[in-house]
């Protein structure tokens, strides 16, 4: 499968737990889709949430897949192969140890809910840090719209630095592990929601995360879900 530059299809680098993982089938199932299979999923919901406002509440993030980020969206660079990326991804693997992190809680940032670390990571932080930075030469560079978009979100002058060096203002000392569970929502759509998300993933909160693969997540069109479309493991210990 080769690509080259003009498309608008965008890929990424992205942790997504194993297929088999209990912690993909309960991210998956609460977002309503499964990025590796494609398929739509039964969320199971409590009486008490309707299924619209969950469709509304999870819109976004069910479109991303259940992630969390490492290297955001781009669009190949002039002359960039998907094969290219897959080998370089690769090459990137075999360099970096697998490791636990820490277990994973609930918490909100920002406007919107998510599955967070229950302390830092310098291990996550520092395979997020490279992978921004070795996968950047397969990254086109924003156009004056998505510049645009970018810069008007009320940054800090870090996060504007960012922006205009890497495409996306969360990365390096501004990054921060997460797993989107919700699209922003007002305050007080939030608590009751919250409550719900400790029921459902406390089966995984006390274990530590184990950080075995990095993957591929490829949006066709704009707009389009993204599909995990390759996994590679890191070396192990």
């Amino acid at each position: 499968m080769s690509e080259r530059n003009g498309s608008t299809s965008r890929y990424s680098i992205y942790f997504s737990p194993a297929p088999e993982a209990r912690l993909h089938e309960l991210g998956s199932r609460w977002l309503g889709r499964d990025a590796v299979s494609g398929k739509f999923l039964d969320p199971g919901l409590p009486p008490h949430l309707s299924r619209e406002h969950w469709l509304e509440v999870t819109e976004s993030p069910r479109r991303y897949g259940f992630h969390a980020t490492l290297k955001p969206p781009f669009r190949l660079a002039e002359g960039a192969r998907l094969e290219d990326l897959q080998a370089a991804l690769r090459d990137f693997a075999t360099a970096h140890n697998g490791f636990e992190a820490p277990a994973l809680a609930i918490g909100i940032l920002g406007n919107f809910l998510a599955l967070t670390l229950v302390e830092p990571s310098g291990q996550f932080a520092r395979l997020a840090a490279e992978c921004v930075a070795q996968f950047d030469r397969f990254r086109a560079s924003s156009t004056a719209e998505e510049l645009d978009r970018r810069l008007s979100n009320g940054l800090s002058a870090r996060e504007r630095e960012h922006v205009l060096r890497w495409g996306y203002p969360y990365v390096f000392d501004t990054w921060k592990f997460h797993m989107s569970l919700t699209a922003s929502l007002p305050a007080q759509a939030l608590q009751p929601l919250e409550q719900h998300l400790r029921e459902r993933f406390a089966s995984i909160n006390p274990q530590p995360l184990a950080v075995d693969s990095v993957c591929i997540f490829h949006e066709s069109q704009p707009g389009a879900p993204f599909r995990e479309i390759d996994r590679v493991s890191l070396r192990s210990r």
